[in-house]
């Protein structure tokens, strides 16, 4: 009898491009892509995922290091792209027909023994969304580029056992760094990201909660210009002492299950 397997694991997280990759017995999903069919599956070979598992890619929103290898890869594995049924993908695709699965907020789907539901986030990206889910009896929280955390977002995270959590920018380096004045409003805003210090805070509510579910909480999508993993460390470090365990992921990084569970 096959053992009863999930894993998980990060083709990459950061400002240039970013995936994502959930499996159970062979089953996966893989969320995000932003790095052409090649990168892809060299990524995917040095993780020793299989691509033929893969069933859905879901979308979080349409910026190019999250779409720009979506398309291609939908038409190669003959999968669908699972997103906001609002997000406008045709005007981004360089064919027709791209298939789509559309979904909304504040609803529970399941296929499988996949489970999960997506929730909007606060970015300047129509429609933009992030994903909660259960696979294997595993639950998984993935939040970034958003520049706010709901109410939905902290209820959802206290319930998963790994949550992966943008921690995009320093402040200090954004202030100091080398982006024209209306960027870095844009990074700021309620539409933009969220910084070291936003990500402390929030670690530091869900590590509060009377028995905290969470087994780990991985910092990722750090800017190219504006953070490095020392800024990370500094500044969270500064804010947070809670229980519960982070790791930090290097931008553009393959990251297995190993490395990330034992990621400090």
């Amino acid at each position: 009898m096959k053992a009863d397997k999930t894993r998980f694991a990060i083709l990459g997280s950061g400002s240039a491009a970013n995936g994502f990759i959930f499996e159970h017995n062979g089953f996966s999903i893989l969320i995000d892509n932003g790095y052409t069919l090649t990168e892809f599956r060299r990524r995917m070979k040095q993780l020793d995922f299989e691509e033929s598992g893969i069933s859905f890619i879901f979308l979080t929103h349409h910026h190019s290091d999250h779409f720009k290898g979506v398309e291609a890869l939908s038409h190669a594995l003959n999968v669908p792209v699972v997103t906001h049924g609002g997000m406008p993908l045709e005007k981004h695709c360089k064919k027709q027909g791209l298939q789509r699965l559309d979904i909304l907020p504040g609803k529970d789907y399941s296929f499988k023994g996949l489970e999960f539901r997506c929730f909007e986030t606060s970015h300047d990206a129509h429609s933009s969304i992030g994903f909660h889910f259960s696979l294997g009896g595993q639950v998984f929280t993935l939040i970034t580029d958003t520049g706010v955390i709901s109410q939905e977002m902290a209820d959802l995270a206290a319930k998963s056992d790994y949550l992966f959590l943008e921690s995009n920018y320093s402040p200090e380096m954004l202030h100091n760094g080398p982006y024209p004045e209306f960027l870095k409003k844009r990074i700021l805003s309620n539409k933009g990201h969220l910084s070291n210090l936003d990500a402390a805070v929030f670690m530091s509510k869900l590590s509060d909660a009377d028995n905290p579910r969470l087994k780990k909480i991985f910092l990722c999508h750090l800017s190219e210009k504006n953070n490095t993993v020392e800024k990370v460390k500094e500044e969270v470090g500064r804010i947070y002492s809670g229980s519960i365990p982070y790791g930090i992921c290097q931008r553009n990084d393959c990251l297995s299950q190993d490395k990330l569970i034992r990621s400090a």
